[in-house]
Parts: structure tokens; sequence; C-alpha cells
């Protein structure tokens, strides 16, 4: 039978028998264990990978003025490439001037001049022109090419376009589409 309380007017109404709380269970317990521990690894995972692009923003730019290191591919006309290593300098005064690797005798394979320029941003762009390579070489002529392009930290990567001009008064070759990527060597050697 169960229990009754008198209540003050004199009535009896059925006591409620005291309810439990279950338990949890152990399996609710790791299950909400496990919840917390991945929730925790992915706030460390969005924070480490936050990490480095504010490390990569940390990184400067080198100024263009300086002495580059070029890899630089001139795509032909019959569809082959020719690939040359010339160091680059920018001068402070936006002169340029470049020399392509020695040849047979260690003279360099051609000497090249030119103007640069850059924007705050890291944006490039730069004229050269230069005789081809000597006799035997992959581009004879005078070459003349405007590479655009962008610094990234100590690196910098170009795209241009080329003329040839192979005969005095006759039209160019082109245009020759070229590609360079470099690397920052030094400072401009002081005079």
């Amino acid at each position: 039978m169960p229990e009754t309380t008198s209540t003050p007017e004199g009535t009896t109404s059925p006591v409620a028998a005291p309810t439990r709380r279950p338990r949890p269970r152990p399996t609710a317990l790791r299950l909400l264990g496990a919840l917390l521990a991945v929730l925790a690894v992915l706030a460390g995972v969005g924070t480490a990978s936050a990490s480095p692009a504010r490390v990569h923003h940390e990184v400067r730019n080198k100024p263009l003025a300086g002495v580059w290191d070029l890899t630089v591919t001139v795509h032909l006309p019959d569809g082959g490439t020719s690939v040359t290593t010339p160091r680059f300098t920018f001068a402070p005064d936006h002169k340029l001037t470049a020399e392509g690797p020695p040849d047979d005798s260690g003279s360099p394979l051609y000497a090249a001049t030119g103007y640069w320029n850059q924007r705050s941003d890291g944006t490039i762009a730069f004229y050269i022109t230069h005789g081809g390579a000597s006799e035997g070489g992959a581009i004879p002529g005078t070459v003349q090419a405007e590479h655009v392009g962008k610094i990234t930290g100590t690196h910098f990567a170009t795209a241009a376009y080329a003329f040839v001009f192979t005969a005095p008064g006759a039209a160019p070759e082109g245009p020759i589409a070229v590609d360079s990527k470099a690397t920052w060597v030094s400072p401009v050697p002081a005079s």
C-alpha cells in the first residue's frame, strides 16, 4: 500500500517514493571522455595550423636589390627547352647586370644589362637584353625580354616573353616564353 500524508485540510494524498537518479554508466563516461579528448586534439590542431601562418607573415622578403642566382628556362619554338643559370646583380640605382654560366674557356656565356623595379607587395619587373649564346648556343642574336614576378622570402619566380633579333632590320623572332626561379645570394657588393 502506498504511503499517504495528511494535509492541513484533513485530506490525505499519496507520497511519491523518492526518485533515484540513475548512475552514469561506465560506457557513457568513457564516451564523454573520448569526445572531450577528440575536441582537445582538434583545438590543438587548429592552434598548431595557425602557428605556421603567423610565422610565414613574420618572414621578410629580401629586397630585389642584391645578388641572385637564377635558373632560366627558355621554351623554344620547336617544343624543347634551354636552361641557363646566370647570376644577376640588381643594383640600388635600378640597373641590373648578369653573367651567364661559363663557357668552355671560362668566360661568361653571355653578359646582360637592364633595368628593374619592385613594389612593396613583393611584385617585381625587370627588362633585360643580352647577346645570345655563343656559336652553337640555343639562342643566336640579341635577346630582349620583360620579366614579371614576385619575391617570397629569399626566392622569386618570374614569367617573361622574349624577342630575338637575329639580323639588323629583320623582324624579331618571338614571343618566346621564358620563366625563371631565383635564390638570394647576398647584398650588392660595395664598390
